[in-house]
């Protein structure tokens, strides 16, 4: 069993120290175009680890960002991944007869 003596600061639930801030990391989006099934998409693809990219939808403003996020070594990874699911799930079926 693991045992704390003193209470956490930084991401925690204990009371801050008045001043005390994380410092903001910068992020860097990457941002791809991409035609889908006859769709317009702009993805937008940001590191979330030092060889881990995550691409999702660029929120609409005023909209949502339902969809689940893509994950990949690197940025034309992770656009691939998304790519190719929307293009599985969004194909045009053809009409039965």
């Amino acid at each position: 069993m693991l045992h704390v003596d003193a209470p956490s600061c930084v991401l925690s639930l204990a009371r801050a120290v008045p001043g005390a801030r994380m410092p903001a990391a910068p992020v860097t989006v990457q941002r791809f175009d991409e035609t889908i099934n006859g769709r317009e998409y702009r993805i937008e693809v940001s590191a979330v680890g030092s060889n881990t990219f995550r691409a999702q939808i660029a929120r609409a403003p005023g909209g949502s960002r339902a969809m689940m996020p893509f994950y990949g070594r690197t940025p034309d990874e992770a656009v691939k991944h998304l790519s190719d699911w929307l293009t599985i799930n969004h194909k045009r079926s053809t009409p039965q007869v």
